[in-house]
């Protein structure tokens, strides 16, 4: 095993792309089998996250780090080496260092996000597809986190920075591109089930709940993707009809938790909530009952539909489950729950 890790190790060591390649493989097959990986893992970070090489070489190296623990001055490597590789010409390199963020110790990706938040604003603005879907990724998942959340509330700065984010976020459910589109779409819908779980969590007693100024940060970011997802309702559903249809399924739950939320009214508390840590005014619109009324039967009429015609039984469930999720609104319908409650049988059946 010795004479094993040191030939990878000085594959690792080559500057051939295809060695290093082939030797963050073997590394990877060697954690997979539970093997302790650590010593690859230093060199890796030192001749390849710290140094320029291939986009293919740094996203295993950067899976080979997901997969055992760095030391704190490894951290500090990895973090040099993100923040270079933002600036790199090649986006898919880029790409590779923003998937990184997620597995970061919060004590190292607040520091990087403020020094670097130039560089990852810049990236939604790339033509590459597959740097916007890396962003738009691995954002949508460290901006929902309790960690991020706490930070934001310690930092004014850096809460008006994932604010930001989170808008850009919401907008990509409108990219060209396909994978980008469904990604944050699922981003979205990340955000809505967070905050629904920790609003559950205090109505529960639980005492591991986030405090009132986190509870606000929140509410700010929920209420403010509830209001651009109500506004662009019709686009974002137009848009969704041309995804491929195994991507439909995760535009369902942003679009009824969003109209749900404006028709029933419970936007107004998450505004209040919102507001209550500011101290600012409500300045926000209030829409006629009947464009509620309307908002919510275009989105049955666009969804019911799947629930019919579908072949995918995850799809059928997750619109099932949303059309009874908005049978309750002011307005709803009984046959709205029944027509899901039928499908739901037939495809047991």
């Amino acid at each position: 095993m010795d004479i094993l890790f040191a030939q990878i190790q000085a594959d690792l060591r080559s500057n051939d792309a295809l060695r290093q390649s082939g030797a963050l493989l073997q590394a990877l097959q060697q954690s997979a089998a539970g093997r302790d990986i650590s010593v690859i893992a230093k060199t890796a970070v030192e001749e390849i996250v710290a140094a320029p090489a291939s986009a293919v070489c740094k996203k295993l190296s950067f899976d080979l780090i997901r997969s055992t623990r760095l030391t704190a001055d490894l951290w500090d490597s990895v973090c040099t080496g993100v923040r270079a590789d933002l600036h790199f010409p090649d986006p898919d390199v880029t790409a590779a260092a923003v998937s990184i963020l997620a597995a970061m110790p919060s004590y190292s990706l607040s520091k990087l996000i403020m020094d670097s938040n130039a560089e990852i604003s810049a990236c939604f603005d790339s033509v590459s597809d597959n740097l916007r879907f890396s962003i738009t990724e691995t954002l949508g998942c460290i901006l929902a986190r309790d960690d991020m959340v706490t930070l934001c509330e310690n930092n004014v700065n850096l809460l008006d920075k994932v604010s930001n984010w989170w808008a850009r976020i919401g907008q990509n459910m409108l990219d060209k591109s396909d994978a980008v589109a469904k990604v944050a779409f699922e981003s979205i819908g990340r955000l809505f089930q967070e905050f629904d779980s920790k609003r559950m969590s205090r109505l529960a007693g639980d005492k591991l709940v986030d405090s009132e100024n986190s509870l606000a940060i929140r509410s700010n970011w929920v209420s403010s993707m509830v209001d651009f997802v109500w506004k662009r309702r019709n686009t974002l559903m137009s848009r969704s009809l041309i995804l491929p249809v195994e991507n439909f399924r995760a535009t369902v739950f942003p679009l009824v938790y969003s109209v749900k939320a404006v028709a029933s009214g419970s936007v107004e508390v998450i505004r209040k909530v919102s507001k209550a840590a500011a101290g600012g005014a409500n300045g926000s619109v209030v829409d006629s009952n009947a464009e509620k009324l309307v908002g919510v039967s275009d989105v049955v009429t666009h969804l019911a539909p799947f629930l019919a015609s579908s072949l995918d039984p995850a799809l059928i469930f997750e619109v099932g489950i949303n059309m009874l999720y908005l049978a309750d609104v002011p307005g709803g319908k009984p046959e709205w729950a029944s027509q899901s409650i039928y499908c739901h049988f037939d495809a047991l059946g």
